[in-house]
């Protein structure tokens, strides 16, 4: 009985001995705090159609009246508003952000739909940097319309573990709808976030 201890004992510390450092879900924290206007909430408008998301640059600056990039009150995942992303003319609606970070993200989260016109292409891309040099990426590419909201997750490379400076980029469709102004792809996104280790 006392030899089968033993074994037992032996058997249980060599495994513990060889497991490896995974990360797991359960593992991980949600942080939305890092990611500026992150839930698409704050909009500033300006004459005519045209709104201003701060701490963002898109397109809508070299608008006259029609708006590329928006906030939509009907098309929401979390709070009141999400973006939502137009190809109105001729090329696609661009949101982008770049911030100051102090952990470097396992992930980039967020909720998206999209209907899109055929061979169409929406994208979400993040990149890391370190003192002015990018470190790490993720990108995730919507190729089919998606009807109703839909988790998805973007992981990010783990090359270094240091990061300074995060961006994020969001892009709409490139195409239009027999080439008819306003018959673009639609893409809309709510509620970003980072995935960190504890």
């Amino acid at each position: 009985m006392k030899r089968t201890f033993l074994l037992l004992l032996i058997g249980l510390a060599f495994s513990y001995g060889c497991t490896t450092n995974t990360v797991h879900p359960q593992d991980t924290v949600e942080n939305f705090k890092l990611i500026p206007n992150f839930d698409f909430e704050n909009w500033e408008p300006s004459a005519g159609k045209i709104w201003f998301f701060p701490d963002w640059t898109t397109n809508n600056t070299c608008a006259i009246s029609a708006t590329e990039v928006d906030p939509d009150s009907l098309n929401v995942y979390h709070g009141r508003y999400a973006i939502k992303l137009l190809n109105d003319n001729t090329y696609p609606a661009l949101a982008e952000t770049k911030f100051p970070v102090t952990v470097h993200p396992l992930s980039l989260r967020a909720f998206v739909k999209c209907k899109l016109v055929p061979s169409d292409t929406v994208s979400i891309r993040i990149k890391l940097f370190f003192k002015g040099k990018e470190t790490d990426s993720g990108v995730w590419f919507g190729t089919k319309s998606i009807d109703n909201y839909q988790q998805i997750n973007i992981p990010v490379s783990q090359h270094s573990a240091l990061a300074d400076t995060a961006l994020i980029e969001i892009r709409g469709g490139n195409h239009l709808l027999n080439n008819q102004p306003g018959k673009g792809s639609i893409f809309w996104v709510d509620y970003l976030s980072f995935l960190l280790t504890q």
